[in-house]
């Protein structure tokens, strides 16, 4: 034995290798092993089709949300230059804190349904 080459000499390796070529697989053996690698990925492959599914769901979800807020964000955007006039400030001074302009009136419908408007609610 040859302690500096644990394999043997060159032709035993080479002898090794011959009897591996010489080794013969029976052909249902490559079939069903055939058959397993196909089932494996035929496996991966749908797995694969369920992820890219749920990331275009979470794709699509993300659109509308950032549609929504971008609507969101023009909304408030007009509102906010709205608010900057002297015609918002006042209308809002008079609807919601009753203020009033010296020497205005203010009327109050009380039958509103004679103007084809809908009926006021006792709240409000």
């Amino acid at each position: 034995m040859d302690y500096n080459n644990p394999l043997g000499s060159p032709r035993k390796r080479l002898g090794s290798l011959y009897k591996l070529r010489a080794v013969r697989l029976p052909w249902y053996g490559v079939a069903a092993a055939c058959i397993a690698v196909l089932i494996m990925g035929w496996v991966v492959a749908g797995n694969m089709d369920r992820g890219i599914e749920d990331l275009r769901l979470q794709i699509d979800q993300a659109d509308d949300l950032v549609f929504a807020r971008e609507r969101d964000i023009l909304r408030l955007t007009e509102q906010v230059r709205l608010a900057s006039t002297d015609q918002f400030i006042a209308n809002e001074a008079r609807t919601k804190y009753g203020y009033l302009f010296p020497g205005e009136i203010r009327f109050v419908v009380t039958n509103p349904e004679v103007l084809g408007l809908p009926p006021r609610q006792e709240g409000e």
